[in-house]
């Protein structure tokens, strides 16, 4: 694997600009400590602006992201610079063990420099380098209020860069704390229905005995959860990524509480990860939740996520809200996260654009 450029003379191209003053387009520099908390400065007030609810990554998780070298994919990180400034921050994330015909690309423009084409080079550059790499499709995502998603800034922006919208999915938020004796009563109603399975909660890391059916169980989430019209492939997490990934985000100040249901056997055929980051311990993150389609229709999905946030509640239990986002059209666990409380903030739209390789 190569290391992507940290050099501030790698000088992707420069740009007279929208409004004029002109900008620069280049690798952003990793090791630069100043550097990368301007760009952070940059990230942070994009992703904030008009989102009170947007999840703040810390410049502690940045710096890991843009300074590990992971086995799973590579990042690929570039900086806008007006008159010396940050003005943006495009990131791109090239898949190396499954999905490797995609790139995942992100832009982020402080609002205050908006308007000027920096967000537009940022994401053509991302573009031409998906296509350098021999890759065929970009994919990127846009929030946008969910009763404005046909000409929000953000929508017309992706269609003038030729990206076509690919799926949709609504964030939601469960305040907390949920009330314990709501918790308890799903927990039996679920209970009755999942009988010879065995729900656990770990904080940190799995068992041993778990991780490859827990990976298993990872791996189908990209397939089995509705997508729209991006075609995914089964992912590809050992237990040897595991680790790497959970080093990572130690790294990082977070903390994954991993529940499971298990056969008889040991087998985890259902799960729900929850993230806590101790930089911003009121806002914590479901990443994933899935049953295995063998073993639907014994409420394990309530079961999982009932058995999370008791969990949480004892772990952290001053956390404040509990965000997901789910496809639109995945009307079980929508009907599921409706039913612990979760409420609607926000859409979350999926573009595609094919770029030939």
């Amino acid at each position: 694997m190569t290391a992507p450029s940290t050099s501030r003379t790698t000088i992707t191209a420069a740009h007279p600009g929208a409004a004029g003053g002109g900008f620069v387009v280049r690798r952003l520099a990793v090791d630069d400590d100043a550097e990368v908390a301007a760009a952070h400065v940059a990230m942070t007030a994009s992703r904030n602006h008009g989102r009170p609810w947007a999840k703040r990554t810390s410049l502690r998780e940045l710096l890991v992201d843009l300074r590990s070298t992971s086995t799973i994919e590579r990042l690929e990180p570039w900086v806008a610079l007006v008159g010396g400034e940050v003005a943006g921050v495009g990131m791109q994330w090239f898949p190396l063990l499954d999905n490797t015909r995609f790139t995942w690309g992100e832009v982020d423009v402080h609002p205050r420099l908006r308007r000027r084409g920096v967000g537009g080079a940022l994401v053509e550059r991302i573009v031409d380098r998906t296509r350098e790499d021999g890759r065929t499709t970009v994919l990127i995502e846009s929030h946008v209020p969910d009763d404005a998603r046909e000409d929000h800034p953000h929508v017309r922006f992706a269609q003038q860069h030729g990206f076509a919208l690919a799926n949709t999915e609504i964030r939601r938020l469960l305040d907390l704390p949920v009330d314990p004796p709501r918790l308890d009563q799903l927990a039996r109603e679920s209970a009755t229905r999942h009988q010879g399975y065995r729900v656990e909660s770990y904080v940190g890391r799995l068992p041993e005995g778990l991780r490859q059916s827990y990976c298993d169980c990872w791996n189908q989430l990209a397939v089995d959860a509705p997508t729209g019209d991006v075609d995914f492939e089964a992912e590809s997490l050992s237990p040897v990524t595991y680790l790497e990934e959970l080093d990572r985000m130690t790294r990082q100040g977070r903390t994954t509480i991993h529940t499971v249901a298990t056969t008889p056997a040991g087998e985890v055929v259902a799960y729900n990860d929850l993230v806590l980051s101790a930089d911003d311990p009121d806002e914590v993150m479901q990443w994933g939740t899935l049953v295995r389609r063998e073993h639907r229709g014994h409420r394990l999905g309530m079961a999982v996520k009932v058995r999370g946030l008791q969990e949480l509640a004892r772990v952290a239990p001053a956390s404040k809200r509990v965000q997901t986002c789910n496809a639109e059209q995945n009307a079980h666990m929508v009907g599921v996260n409706e039913e612990l409380g979760f409420r609607r903030v926000e859409a979350v739209l999926a573009y595609q654009r094919h770029v030939g390789g």
